[in-house]
C-alpha cells in the first residue's frame, strides 16, 4: 500500500518530567550497602524481596480521574484524584472469602466477581460468578446452579446485561429482570461459542474469550471454534490432585494441533443483543483449512462497523476486512505480503473516528502498529480504506499503545526510542504528528503508564532498572506529579542491608555487523583478580526479549551470584531472531528456528572468554527454559567446547510435535520446508557425549503446552545413541504442567538445577573421572 502521507517528520517537542521522587533513581540496579547476602529461601518459591505496585480499575462514571484499588484488607477504594477523596467502595467482607477478580460496572453500581477458581489452561479458568449490587451489599449468583463451571463473564459497556460462557454456549443475562437467555445451542466438547479453543488461546489471543460488545452494546460479534477433525494429544494425569494414587491415571484428551494436521475452523458472528438472533459473517479472505483470524474489533462509536484480521495458515499473509453487522456486506481495506517473515498480531486496532489532518479531509480513521517500513510503528488507517497516515518514523518500535485520547486527539505509546532494552512513554498527535516525551527519554529507564477513561490523569510506573515507583499525574501539566502512589522506600531500605548482584547492560557487535543485547550479572565483591564460573541464561525464541533495563526481581539468578559456594556470572544475550530490533533482524530466523540462535550463544561465549580475564574458561554452563530449554540444548548439539555443561528443562526437541499455529508462523508448512524440520530438531549426540559437566533435561509430565514427548523423545534418542549415565541426568515432574509447579515442584526443580551447578563448580578439570567396574569392563569389551 502507498504511504504518500507521513506524520513522522514533525518536530520532537522536549519535556522532561521532574524526579520528585525520593531518593532520585540511578540508571542502574542498586546493589545494597550492606553485608548480608541472599539466601535460596528468599527467592525460591516465592521473592520475600520484591517491589510493590499498584493496579487500578479506572472508573467511567462520574468526573475523569475516578479510580479504584484494593487495599491490604481486600477493600475496594475509590478515589477521587481532583478532590482527594477516598471512600472504602466495598468491603471485603461482602465479597466471597476466595475471591479470584473483580470488574467494575461503568457506572460503579454493581460489580462481577469470580471465585471457586480454578485454572484450565494459561489465562482460561472455571469459577463461579456473582453480581455485588453495591448500594445494598446484595451478592446474587450469575447462574443459580453453577458448580465452578463459568467460563467466561463479562458486564456489557450499557451495564444492564451480562454476557458469559457455560458449556462452550454463550448466554445473556438481563440485569433488570435476571432472565438469562441462552444465544447458542451446539457448544460441546469440539464447538466452542466465545472463548477460544486452546491453541487459539495459546498462541492468537492470548485471553480468555473471544467476544467483543459493540460501543453503544447493541451487538455482540463473537468468534466460534470448531476441533472436529483435530487430532488429540492424551495427558496423563498420575495423581489428579489426590494424595493415593488412582489405580488408573486420569488422562486429558486435549485437541492439539500439530505441524502439518488439521487446524480448528473458525468462525465470525455478530449477535443482536435485543433479539438475541445472531448471523455468520462469510469469510472470503482465505479458505477455512487456509484461515487464522487474529483480530476483531468495533471502529464505530456505536455499531455500524466491524474489522476482522484475517491470516492464511502461516500467517505472512493478511487481509483486514470491514464488516457491515447490519447487511454482513464485507470489503477488504487492507491486504500485505510477509512472506520475507511472519506478520505479528500485534492486537492493537483501536478506533479514532473522524478527524482533521494536516493533509487529509475529515475521515474516520482507526490506530494500529505495523512493521510495514521494517520497524513498529503507529499508523492511521481510515475505516473505508485509502493510504495510511504514519504516525511514528525511525529504526527503533513502537512497543505498546498505553491509550488513544479521541477527545484531545493524542495516542500514548510506548517505545525502544534509544535502546532495544528501554521504553520510555510519549504522546503523538492524531492531528500534525508532533511526539512529546512524558519522561527524560535522554536517562536510561523502563516506564509505562496507565491512563484514566477520559484521558485526564495517568498513573506513571518507573520499571527500572533502580527501585520501581509510581506517581500520578495530569495530562495538562506533566512536569510535576499530583502525588506518589507507590515509593517502595521499605524495599529500598531492604536493598540496602545487603551486598548485592551487580547488574549491567551492554551491546556486542558481532564482526558481521549484528547486534546483540547482553545483560551482565556480577556476584558481590566481585573481585576481577579471581576466576569465576559463568551461566548463560537465554530464551532466545523469535520476536521475544529477555534483556531489558527492568528492576530485576530477587530470585533464582541472582541467588546463584551471591551464594558464596556457586558465585556464578550469569549473561543473558538476545540473539539473533529476538525482538525490538526491527522486522529484519527478526525475521532471519524464517523456516530455520534453532540454526542461527546456538551460533549466536556460542559466538558470545566465546567473545566474552577471550575478553574478559576472570571468566573461569573450564565452567561455562547455558541453563534454558521452553524456548530456552530448545537453545541449551541446541547450544550443546553443536558446542565447540566453549560450554562445559547444560540444562535443559521443559524443551522443545522436535518442531514437528508443537503446535502448528506458533511453529508454522515460523518455520512454514512441513511440506514447504522438511529439510528445516529435520534439521532443527535436536538430532545429533555427539557433543551430548563429551561435553565436560554433563547436562540435565528436565520436564513436566502434565504439561499441555511443550509436551513431555519432546522430553521423552530426546532422552530415547540419547539413550540409543549410547550418552552415558555420567553424563546425563534427566528428571520427569509427576502431572507439574509446563511451569514445573505442582505438588512442590518449584522448589524441587530449583534445588536440583542448584546442586547440578555446584556439582560444576566442584568438578575437577583434567582430572581422570572414576569408573565403575563393570563400565570398564563394558569399555574394554567394546
Amino acid at each position: 500500500m502507498a504511504l504518500h502521507r507521513s506524520f513522522a517528520a514533525a518536530a520532537l517537542l522536549l519535556s522532561t518530567v521532574a524526579n520528585a521522587i525520593d531518593p532520585p533513581r540511578n540508571p542502574w540496579q542498586p546493589v545494597g550497602g550492606g553485608e548480608r547476602l541472599l539466601q535460596f529461601n528468599q527467592t525460591i518459591p516465592s521473592r520475600a524481596i520484591s517491589a510493590k505496585s499498584t493496579s487500578v480499575s479506572w472508573s467511567a462514571a462520574g468526573s475523569d480521574g475516578q479510580f479504584i484499588s484494593s487495599n491490604s484488607n481486600g477493600d475496594l477504594v475509590l478515589e477521587d484524584i481532583v478532590s482527594g477523596n477516598t471512600e472504602t467502595f466495598v468491603t471485603a467482607d461482602k465479597l466471597p472469602s476466595d475471591t479470584y477478580e473483580t470488574w467494575i460496572s461503568d457506572d460503579t453500581t454493581r460489580v462481577l466477581v469470580s471465585s471457586n477458581y480454578t485454572k484450565q489452561y494459561r489465562y482460561s479458568y472455571f469459577a463461579d460468578y456473582f453480581i455485588l449490587d453495591v448500594k445494598s451489599g446484595e451478592l446474587t449468583a450469575l447462574v443459580d446452579d453453577q458448580v465452578g463451571d463459568i467460563q467466561y463473564a463479562v458486564i456489557a459497556p450499557s451495564g444492564d446485561k451480562i454476557a458469559f460462557v457455560r458449556g462452550n454456549n454463550l448466554f445473556l443475562r438481563d440485569h433488570g429482570t435476571g432472565e438469562i437467555k441462552q444465544i447458542t445451542t451446539d457448544g460441546g466438547p469440539d464447538q466452542f461459542h466465545a472463548i477460544p479453543d486452546w491453541v487459539y488461546e495459546e498462541e492468537i489471543f492470548g485471553t480468555t474469550n473471544t467476544l467483543w460488545f459493540s460501543p453503544d452494546a447493541k451487538f455482540i460479534a463473537f468468534l466460534s471454534f470448531n476441533e472436529t477433525g483435530v487430532e488429540t494429544y492424551t495427558i496423563p494425569y498420575y495423581m489428579d490432585n489426590q494424595k493415593i494414587a488412582p489405580v488408573y491415571p486420569k488422562e486429558l484428551d486435549l485437541r492439539y494441533p500439530k505441524v502439518g494436521t488439521k487446524n480448528p475452523t473458525v468462525e465470525l458472528n455478530i449477535l443482536d443483543v435485543e433479539s438475541g438472533e445472531y448471523k455468520n459473517v462469510p469469510i472470503t479472505a482465505f479458505e477455512a483449512e487456509n484461515l487464522v483470524v487474529g483480530e476483531v474489533a468495533w471502529v464505530t462509536d456505536s455499531h455500524t462497523a466491524l474489522i476482522y484480521r484475517a491470516f492464511n495458515r502461516v500467517q505472512d499473509q493478511d487481509k483486514h476486512i470491514l464488516v457491515d453487522p447490519t447487511t454482513l456486506v464485507s470489503q477488504d481495506i487492507r491486504k500485505r505480503d510477509g512472506s520475507d517473515g511472519w506478520l505479528e498480531n500485534t492486537l492493537s486496532i483501536s478506533y479514532v473516528g473522524a478527524i482533521q489532518t494536516n493533509s487529509s479531509s475529515n475521515a474516520s480513521y482507526y490506530v494500529d502498529v505495523s512493521d510495514q517500513s521494517g520497524w513498529n510503528h503507529i499508523y492511521l488507517y481510515p475505516v473505508r480504506g485509502g493510504d495510511a497516515i504514519q504516525l511514528t518514523d525511525g529504526e527503533w518500535e513502537v512497543a505498546s499503545i498505553l491509550k488513544v485520547d479521541t477527545t484531545r486527539g493524542l495516542v500514548y505509546y510506548t517505545a525502544t526510542t534509544h535502546h532495544p532494552t528501554e521504553r520510555h512513554v510519549y504522546k503523538v498527535s492524531l492531528k500534525d504528528g508532533t511526539i512529546t516525551p512524558l519522561v527524560d527519554d535522554k536517562v536510561s529507564a523502563y516506564w509505562s503508564a496507565s491512563f484514566s477513561t477520559g484521558g485526564g490523569y495517568y498513573i506513571l510506573s518507573y520499571q527500572g532498572p533502580d527501585v520501581p515507583y509510581q506517581e500520578l499525574y495530569a495530562t495538562n501539566s506533566t512536569s510535576k506529579p499530583l502525588r506518589t502512589i507507590e515509593d517502595n522506600a521499605a524495599l529500598y531500605k531492604t536493598i540496602s542491608e545487603y551486598n548485592l548482584p551487580n547488574i549491567t547492560y551492554f551491546d556486542l557487535e558481532h564482526p558481521d555487523g549484528y547486534k546483540f543485547s547482553v545483560k551482565q550479572q556480577l556476584p558481590p565483591s566481585f573481585d576481577p583478580s579471581k576466576k569465576y564460573p559463568v551461566l548463560f541464561t537465554p530464551y532466545g525464541g523469535p520476536n521475544s526479549q529477555q534483556v531489558a533495563k527492568s528492576f530485576q526481581a530477587y530470585n533464582w539468578n541472582q541467588y546463584i551470584s551471591s551464594d558464596p559456594e556457586l558465585q556464578y556470572v550469569t549473561f543473558t544475550v538476545d540473539n539473533r531472531g529476538t525482538g525490538y530490533r526491527g522486522r529484519a533482524y527478526r525475521s532471519l530466523v524464517t523456516g530455520q528456528l534453532g540454526k542461527l540462535e546456538p551460533v549466536d550463544q556460542i559466538w558470545a561465549a566465546e567473545h566474552l572468554a577471550e575478553r574478559l580475564s576472570w571468566i573461569n574458561v573450564d565452567k561455562i554452563g547455558i541453563w534454558g527454559w521452553s524456548y530456552g530449554g530448545y537453545l541449551a540444548a541446541k547450544t550443546l548439539e553443536i558446542n565447540t567446547g566453549i560450554f562445559s555443561t547444560s540444562l535443559i528443562t521443559a524443551p522443545v526437541s522436535d518442531w514437528r510435535f508443537y503446535d502448528s499455529l506458533y511453529t508454522e508462523r515460523y518455520m512454514k508448512t512441513l511440506g514447504d520446508n522438511e529439510a528445516g524440520y529435520l534439521e532443527t530438531r535436536v538430532h545429533n549426540t555427539t557433543n551430548f557425549k563429551t561435553v565436560a559437566g554433563g547436562f540435565s533435561v528436565l520436564h513436566g509430565t502434565g504439561d499441555d503446552n511443550v509436551h513431555y514427548q519432546h522430553a521423552a523423545a530426546l532422552i530415547d534418542l540419547l539413550v540409543g545413541e549410547g550418552v552415558t549415565p555420567d553424563k546425563m541426568k534427566m528428571f520427569a515432574f509427576t502431572d507439574s504442567t509446563h511451569g514445573i509447579t505442582y505438588n512442590g515442584a518449584s522448589l524441587y526443580i530449583y534445588r536440583f538445577l542448584t546442586a547440578r551447578l555446584f556439582d560444576e563448580v566442584n568438578r575437577k578439570v583434567d582430572a581422570t573421572a572414576l569408573v565403575h567396574q563393570w563400565s570398564k569392563r563394558q569399555l574394554a569389551a567394546e
